[in-house]
């Protein structure tokens, strides 16, 4: 994958290169108490979703170093804004690849937004308490209210590893709620040490949003959660 002086995603950012923008770099800055590191947000050249958006820090860094550092905070409330606008009638997925394994293309940190729910998510069955991996997936250590959040194993088609991470209690956090809220940066570091553990090789992470429903609802009331996908068999993420 390209250096820092190569990448695509800077280029973008800079100005270099053409892009369809939602969100510039500059006007994702809410005046002071901010992060200093914008966020910005354009649209994939893709065309596999009716709606794939990126979005992406303004200052180059890893997706190691953008799920642990609160500019995600700022990327998932643009995320959710993105889905709200863009796919209030077909829901929407919010994804990160972690690795070639995973289909990471690029170095530069970034999350897709791309409409439609995830059949995989939804078809999704917890295992059992007593299965040999359950055991060991503690959520223990030294992040911000890691012991809020339950870590469960799960059964997902053609996923060789899967584990989903949700609000501990209280357990009706909808998903727009966690993706609005700082814990999702308390989940990002779950996630990751779980998937650098089970699956080294690359994993994904995703969130499912599902539709509005109503006129008067907006995506994603569904129950919060961050799914784990590992292993070396992963499908495109759509």
């Amino acid at each position: 994958m390209p250096e820092t002086g190569d990448c695509v995603f800077c280029a973008i950012v800079a100005g270099n290169t053409e892009a369809r923008w939602e969100v510039r770099p500059d006007e994702s800055r809410r005046g002071p108490g901010a992060s200093n590191s914008a966020v910005a947000c354009f649209h994939n050249q893709l065309k596999w979703a009716r709606v794939m958006l990126l979005i992406v820090p303004s200052v180059h860094m890893t997706q190691k170093e953008f799920w642990s550092s609160r500019v995600l905070i700022d990327a998932a409330d643009l995320a959710v804004k993105m889905g709200d606008k863009h796919c209030s009638d077909d829901g929407y997925r919010v994804i990160s690849n972690f690795g070639r394994v995973a289909h990471q293309s690029q170095v530069h940190a970034h999350m897709h937004v791309v409409s439609g729910i995830s059949q995989q998510l939804r078809e999704a069955s917890q295992k059992p308490q007593d299965s040999l991996t359950r055991g060991s997936l503690e959520v223990t250590g030294d992040e911000p209210d890691a012991g809020k959040l339950a870590l469960d194993e799960y059964v997902v088609d053609e996923v060789p590893f899967a584990a989903k991470i949700s609000p501990g209690n209280p357990t009706s956090v909808t998903q727009r709620e966690f993706w609005g809220s700082e814990r999702i940066l308390d989940a990002s570091y779950v996630a990751q040490r779980t998937g650098v553990r089970y699956s080294p090789a690359g994993f994904r992470l995703m969130s499912s949003f599902d539709r509005a429903g109503t006129a008067d609802k907006k995506p994603g009331n569904n129950r919060a959660s961050l799914f784990l996908l590992g292993g070396g068999q992963l499908g495109l993420y759509v």
